[in-house]
């Protein structure tokens, strides 16, 4: 009897498995174009950027401003550099619904949906479309061409030399300069740091074909509204896990990014490359660091 029931049992279990087993079949063969092995609920979902709490001014009792360089050539940085603009992909969102820095800016920027300015301090605003073509270069290249006395082409074809423009390009986007404000809030007993500005560099090829030299492409104030709403749903990738995804606003927030100090507030509002270069330069660089580190170790009394 026993052996019986064992012998019902294992074949409804067959019978139920087998069922579950052609329902998941049929369920992936159904979602042909799915680009994963489930449906991710979330992909589409409008982010909201990090609200950061509120500061008095009565309770600022310390602050220092900062300018700082990013170089995206570095490992942690490499992020804002990639996918290039010729790895993009996709039109729209490049290569796994992902784009570097410059192309999220450059398109925003473009269809007018954040502004960009002259300077850090948000004086004037830029235009963006002429800057952009101030910055492009012109390229001499040379092309064959057919006489116009032959339009067989018997006589053969001859080179001459053509001027092209060359635009901005994203694989030249390779640094980013940041400016930010250091402070202590009494109210909340903490040191923290808000970022003020940022601004891509584009290293624009010189005319001459040797080297090149560096050129803004506007400051674009961080803690406006668009802005902040742009980089919170422009997707970054994470090196460490595909499934939680970051934005642009995150690193930011986060400070997920290496940097050094180019200039910070100082009686002769000079730089650090104005006094000292090289090794010095980066040893003072990191001497500003450590003394910010340590305006919140003093606060406190052991």
């Amino acid at each position: 009897m026993k052996r019986t029931s064992l012998l019902v049992l294992s074949a409804i279990m067959l019978f139920v498995s087998g069922n579950l087993f052609a329902q998941v079949v049929e369920e992936e063969e159904s979602n042909e174009n799915l680009d994963s092995f489930y449906e991710i609920s979330n992909s589409n979902r409008t982010k909201k950027p990090f609200v950061y709490p509120y500061v008095r001014d009565a309770d600022v009792v310390w602050k220092q401003r900062v300018w700082r360089l990013v170089d995206f050539r570095e490992k942690m940085n490499q992020p804002f550099y990639y996918p290039r603009e010729e790895d993009a992909g996709d039109v729209n969102y490049g290569a796994q619904g992902r784009a570097n820095l410059f192309t999220v800016l450059d398109r925003a920027l473009r269809a007018g949906e954040i502004k960009c300015y002259k300077d850090d301090e948000f004086k004037e605003e830029e235009d963006y479309a002429d800057l952009f073509q101030r910055l492009g270069g012109v390229e001499i290249v040379p092309i064959e061409e057919t006489n116009p006395d032959d339009p067989d082409g018997l006589w053969g074809t001859y080179t001459k030399d053509s001027t092209i423009f060359t635009p901005v390009r994203a694989d030249n986007i390779k640094k980013m300069r940041i400016k930010e404000d250091w402070y202590v809030d009494k109210q909340r007993s903490v040191r923290d740091v808000r970022i003020i500005a940022f601004a891509l560099v584009y290293d624009r090829p010189n005319a001459n074909g040797e080297g090149t030299s560096e050129n803004t492409l506007g400051w674009i104030r961080y803690n406006d509204p668009a802005v902040r709403n742009l980089l919170a749903n422009a997707e970054m990738y994470n090196p460490r896990n595909d499934v939680q995804q970051i934005s642009y606003d995150d690193v930011f927030v986060k400070r997920l990014f290496t940097s050094y100090v180019l200039r910070t507030s100082n009686v002769y509002n000079r730089r650090i490359a104005d006094y000292l270069t090289g090794l010095d330069a980066l040893l003072e660089s990191e001497a500003i660091e450590e003394e910010i580190f340590n305006r919140e170790q003093d606060m406190w009394e052991y």
